[in-house]
Formats: structure tokens, C-alpha cells, sequence
């Protein structure tokens, strides 16, 4: 423990030396469009920070409060007492998940508590390496089919503090549990290491290395060619049936490979993952189906929350490699719309499932199990998503800005930062201070801060979803082509206090989704109608706290309704401005609201069935006893107090029960409605 605090108290000297060695140091030839910037260069403002100081003062500094595995030792011992469960690496994927996201929240925001946190199991793993390399508890050694999937996961943790920290002893045991080892990492999941191996690769040059994650993937290709994850089905054209993590996780390697071979035949089955998921399994709220499978689009699905932190973490790669806008677009969607509206605002509780239409959230309102994952709780069920949840924002500030092989910096998303950095061919120091409240505001001002007259690449993202984008340079017009889905490049030279405003005009559309329904988008913000909510804590539930608590959430307010108004005349829509703060993710708090003409839709109604058919499933085990998967061997009849959030009703429905009265009522942001229904029904020809 010493050593974490003597780090905790010098930790600004570290700092300023490791910006300098790893700017400095020989590079390995790399074919990114983009490269991450070390994670002391971000800082995150406004409402970007409070979401942050809200983790900490949440789950991510106090996840020991959602129960088990959080309150043991995790990662800081040999075995975890009490962990007999059917799959032992199980707990330490959780606690890698949340040590990643606090280690990187704890240096966003300059936070020791954080910090020396997480770095207490950082360093417990160091400093107990065995002889021949390997890392982490030794039960996991054999070599078992996905014990070694956690490494992938809590690696990423230390990936993370080697780049605030530029702690040798990291890199070179991260590259003797790697190269003196034998284990083939042919699994699907386990094969995901690659990932940290090409990470390590770009920080010692050696070859070997290389060598290793090229042949990783090809055994594993090999083996499990018949699997949704092989690259031959990433690019076949089709829906399939795959875990929503397994697959986000894997579909990125490919990239991460081109990366560092420029070879196109890893690049393209990537490419081809992601369309697929666009094309069908795509949900409004920005992340694909996942409960916890892809699975067709209905407007009763939903997705896992480690999908919003591993899909939009998936996605930051693709962007790197391809340069494609499309990703940054695709990653703001989700992280303004799933991820806010998957948490409550002090990030005490979050849901396991989240869908855009969920009229209630309670321990019996997941229409597929009758299960809790709705209901917003510290551990709403399964503990992969208390650990995940910590990841997603941020993953997010941390890839805002990004360098450019010219020496530039690129501000390939946006929120309110900074970003310090050297630029140009003379490696200048600067900072570049973006005011903003985007995505509630259209505008965003860049101002440059140096010693002296600076010449780099500046890039900016015009959104696809933008068609009429305008820049200034201290308030003078820039005469440039603004093309909707592409980045722009301002390559000139920069002085003191030069202001760059960059103004983003967001536009109102209807987007088709499932079932005939329709959902409002306004730029990277979708838009649901917000439905008052009744929340009852749960004081059954053992993992419910005074501090934080378990809650059931039933509607107050009606939510049957369909939209009635002519969808083609978005004119009529009109934006309601309200005092913006740095907390604006709640119902009461959204900056933002719509007024929407519709019609109450008599007898669509909650389902309340007193019974359903629940799946049962088993493992099937290899001759050691090791999981090898999971089987589903039926169903059977249960009976509970279940609740489902109904499909959308056909257009005969509406016809008989649509009262003639209509109402405007309000639309608020996706993410500051914690229940809402964003797919709606439309009435307009039905009289």
C-alpha cells in the first residue's frame, strides 16, 4: 500500500515526465487515421464532469455497496472466498470492468480517491507475478476455455495506467505473462487479448509480439469458422444469434490488426460486423439488441449494458483505423441517449436491460423472463453491468480528441474539455479549450492557447446528420467546403486566444422503427415521450441500501398514446429552450422539450399476465469439469406480479380505439426519461 500512496502524492511529477517520454520515444509503423492521446491530456468540463463527479460519488467509487463480487478482495488476492459458481473467472470479468472504468474516470478528474482505488489491485497484480510470467489469480493458469477472457478485460486497467503514468514494471510484465507463456488463446472470447497484445506491441517494438497476435487469430479463426464471431460470418449478410458482448468484443480485433499490418483482409470483416449491426439489429437509442443476444428489432427489445460500453468501445477502434465519421456519429448516439438513459442521474442504480420503450421498470418487467433487469438497482440482477456501467463515459472523454499522423489534433467528437498536447512540425505545446453544451447546443467554441504562433492540423467532425454546418476564426467566416459526414481540416497557422466556433444546426426528423412506429430525432439526440414515474424502493431486495437503493418504478402518467401529426411537416415542431446546467440527465432537469400533437389509444395497456413460460437452461461441461457453454434445455410455467410495456398496436387497433381528442404533450431528450416510449405508433390519415 506504500507504493500507491507515495504514486497518489507524486503523482503530478510522473505525469509531466510521461506526456514527454511517450511523445519522444520511437513509434511503430501504424496505418490509424487517428491515435489516442495519453489520458492526462483530456479534461472533461460542464456537464461532461458532473456526470464524471456523479460516478464517483456513485457506483464507481462505491460499488462495494451492490454486493457481491464487489465487496471482496477481486483482484487484490489468489482466490475469491465464497466464489463457487458454476463459472469461476466470472467474478474477476466484473471487477476488471469497474477497476478499467475507475482508474480512467479517477484520472479525468484528477481524483486520488479514484486513483489510489483502483491502483490498489493494479499493483496487488504486479507485485505477484509467479515464475514463469503469468498474472493474475493462479486458478486461472490452465488452460480452460475463457478463464483467460478477464485478462483482456482488466489489462485494459493497466493499459490505462501506463499512459498516466508510464510505469515500466507494467510493460514488462504484461510482456512476460504474454511471451513466456504457451497458452493459444484459440477461444472466441479468450482470443480477445489480442487487443492488450498489439497495445504492448506499440510500446516495445518487438516483433514477437506481432507474430502472437497474428497467429492468435488465425488458430482461433480456424477453430471457430462455424461461430457468428469467424471473419467469414462477419461478412456474410445475414441475422444471427450471438452474445451482444462476445460479439462486439471480437468484431473489433480485425481493425485493431489492420492497424498495426495494414492488411485489408483483417480491416474488411470488421468493417462488414458493424454494417450488419446496422442493418439488423440496430435500436433507436443507438446500441444494438442485446438481451442478451442480437436478435431481430421489435418495439419490445432492449439491450445490455455492457453493450453501450463495449459496442461504442468497439466503435473508437473502427474510427481509428478507417478514419470513417460514421463511428464518431454512432458512439454519440449511444452515449447520449442509451447511456444516460440506462443510469439514474446520481449513478447510484442502473438497469442490466434498457429499451427505448419501457412504460414500467420493475423486479418483473423484462417481457422475455418476467426478470428484474428493468428495474433500476445498484445490481439490478447480473453483475456484469455494475462493473461495465463504470466504462462507458469514460471511454468517452477519453477518445473526444485525438492525434493525427501529421502532428494534429483532431476533435473527432465533442463535449465540454480540454485538451493539452504538442502539435506542428516543432512539437509545440498547447491547449485547446471547447466551451459547450452539446449536444444541447448547436454551437461549439474552440479557443487555442500557446506561447507563440502555432501552425497544425486542426480537425473537426461535421456530423452526417448536419446539412447546414458554418465556421468562423474570431468571428470572420471560413470559406471552406462543410460536406455533412466528413471531418475538415484547418491546416494553418494559430496565435494566442484564437477562437474557432463551429456551429452544428440540429434539424428535427422522424426515423421508421419496428412495427409501423416512428421515433423523433433532433442532431445526435433522439427524443421520448417522458412518462412520470412512481419510484418504490424495493426494501425486499438484500442489495438495496438507505444510500442506494433498489427501486421498482411504475408509471404515473398515461403513456398510451400515437403520434398525430402530419410526419413530413417537421416545421410544426417547436424546440423549448430551459436554463441549461451541468447535471441536465433527469426528467427535471432536461434543457430541452417538444410539444408533439397525439391521441390517447384507448385499451393499449400494460400486459399483466398472472403466469408465463420462463427458459431453463444448463452448462455443458468438458471432461475437466470446465464450462464449455450453456445450453437451453426448455421451459416452464411461472407464476409472478409481471408487468411488460406492450408492442405497438396494428393499424386496425388504432382505427377502433383512438379517442378524437388530441393532446400535445411533452418530449424530453431519451436520456433524461428514465421510463418513456420513444417508438410510437402514428394516426395522422385515421380519423
Amino acid at each position: 500500500m506504500g507504493k500507491i500512496v507515495a504514486f497518489a502524492l507524486f503523482i503530478g511529477i510522473f505525469l509531466c515526465f510521461s506526456c514527454k517520454d511517450q511523445k519522444e520515444k520511437s513509434q511503430v509503423k501504424t496505418w490509424s487515421k487517428f491515435n489516442e492521446l495519453p489520458v492526462q491530456s483530456i479534461k472533461p468540463k460542464g456537464w461532461l464532469h458532473k456526470f464524471l463527479e456523479n460516478q464517483k460519488n456513485g457506483l464507481t467509487g462505491h460499488l462495494e455497496n451492490a454486493g457481491y463480487p464487489f465487496n471482496t478482495c477481486g483482484w487484490q488476492g489468489d482466490s475469491i472466498p465464497g466464489n463457487i459458481g458454476i463459472e469461476k473467472w466470472w467474478p474477476y470479468e466484473q471487477n476488471a470492468y469497474w477497476v478499467d472504468g475507475m482508474i480512467r474516470c479517477g484520472y479525468l478528474l484528477n481524483d486520488s480517491f479514484l486513483i489510489k482505488k483502483a491502483l490498489s489491485s493494479i499493483q496487488y497484480v504486479l507485485d505477484h507475478q509467479d515464475s514463469s510470467g503469468f498474472l493474475g489469480p493462479i486458478f486461472l493458469k490452465p488452460a480452460y476455455e475463457r478463464d483467460r477472457w478477464v485478462h483482456n478485460v482488466f489489462f485494459r486497467s493497466m493499459m490505462a495506467e501506463f499512459s498516466a503514468s508510464n510505469n515500466k514494471h507494467i510493460i514488462e510484465a504484461m510482456e512476460k505473462h504474454y511471451l513466456k507463456d504457451t497458452f493459444s488463446y484459440k477461444s472466441t472470447r479468450e482470443s480477445t487479448n489480442i487487443e492488450n497484445i498489439l497495445w504492448l506491441y506499440a510500446q516495445t517494438q518487438n516483433t514477437k509480439l506481432l507474430q502472437l497476435a497474428e497467429e492468435i487469430y488465425k488458430n482461433s479463426d480456424i477453430l471457430n469458422k462455424k461461430e457468428a464471431t469467424s471473419a467469414a460470418s462477419f461478412l456474410k449478410d445475414s441475422i444471427f444469434h450471438e452474445h451482444g458482448v462476445t460479439y462486439n468484443e471480437k468484431a473489433k480485433i480485425g481493425a485493431i490488426l489492420y492497424i498495426y499490418t495494414g492488411k485489408e483482409e483483417y480491416l474488411k470483416p470488421s468493417v462488414a460486423a458493424f454494417k450488419r449491426i446496422d442493418k439488423y439489429h440496430y435500436l433507436v437509442g443507438g446500441v444494438n439488441v442485446s438481451t442478451e443476444h442480437l436478435d431481430t428489432i421489435t418495439s419490445q427489445e432492449g439491450y445490455e449494458i455492457c453493450d453501450i460500453s463495449d459496442y461504442t468501445w468497439s466503435l473508437g477502434y473502427m474510427l481509428m483505423a478507417s478514419g470513417d465519421m460514421q463511428y464518431a456519429d454512432k458512439i454519440e448516439r449511444a452515449i447520449f441517449n442509451a447511456a444516460p438513459g440506462a443510469v439514474t442521474t446520481d449513478f447510484k442504480a442502473l438497469q442490466y436491460f434498457s429499451c427505448p420503450n419501457q412504460a414500467v421498470a420493475s423486479k418483473w418487467s423484462f417481457v422475455r423472463s418476467g426478470g428484474p433487469q428493468l428495474r433500476y438497482a445498484p445490481n439490478p440482477g447480473t453483475e456484469c453491468c455494475p462493473g461495465n456501467v463504470n466504462r462507458m463515459m469514460p471511454n468517452y472523454a477519453l477518445r473526444l480528441w485525438m492525434q493525427t499522423p501529421e502532428n494534429g489534433l483532431a476533435a473527432v467528437m465533442y463535449a465540454p474539455s480540454e485538451v493539452s498536447w504538442k502539435v506542428g512540425k516543432n512539437n509545440q505545446e498547447i491547449t485547446i479549450e471547447e466551451n459547450t453544451n452539446y449536444p444541447f447546443s448547436d454551437q461549439i467554441e474552440f479557443i487555442i492557447k500557446t506561447k507563440e504562433e502555432v501552425e497544425f492540423p486542426f480537425v473537426l467532425r461535421i456530423p452526417q446528420w448536419c446539412k447546414n454546418a458554418s465556421l468562423k476564426l474570431n468571428g470572420k467566416p471560413i470559406d471552406m467546403p462543410l460536406n455533412a459526414g466528413s471531418f475538415i481540416t484547418l491546416n494553418q497557422k494559430f496565435n494566442d486566444k484564437d477562437k474557432v466556433t463551429l456551429l452544428l444546426p440540429q434539424e428535427f426528423k422522424f426515423e421508421e422503427g419496428p412495427e409501423n412506429g416512428v421515433s423523433l430525432l433532433r442532431g445526435p439526440l433522439v427524443y421520448s415521450l417522458s412518462v412520470q414515474g412512481d419510484w418504490i424502493v424495493d426494501t425486499a431486495e438484500q442489495r438495496s441500501t438507505k444510500e442506494f437503493p433498489a427501486y421498482n418504478v411504475y408509471p404515473k402518467s398515461k403513456w398510451n398514446y400515437a403520434i398525430a401529426m402530419n410526419l413530413n411537416d417537421v416545421s410544426s415542431l417547436k424546440l423549448i429552450e430551459k436554463t441549461m446546467n451541468d447535471d441536465p440527465w433527469s426528467a427535471e432537469s432536461s434543457p430541452y422539450q417538444v410539444r408533439i400533437p397525439m391521441r390517447e389509444i384507448q385499451k393499449w395497456a400494460l400486459l399483466e399476465p398472472k403466469e408465463m413460460y420462463q427458459e431453463t437452461w444448463d452448462v455443458l461441461r468438458n471432461d475437466k469439469g470446465k464450462v464449455v457453454k450453456w445450453i437451453k434445455t426448455g421451459s416452464q410455467m411461472r407464476k409472478g406480479k409481471y408487468i411488460f410495456t406492450p408492442k405497438l398496436p396494428d393499424k386496425d387497433f388504432l382505427a377502433k380505439n383512438a379517442l378524437p381528442k388530441t393532446d400535445t404533450l411533452v418530449f424530453i431528450p431519451y436520456g433524461c426519461a428514465k421510463l418513456r416510449m420513444t417508438v410510437l405508433p402514428v394516426i395522422q390519415n385515421i380519423k
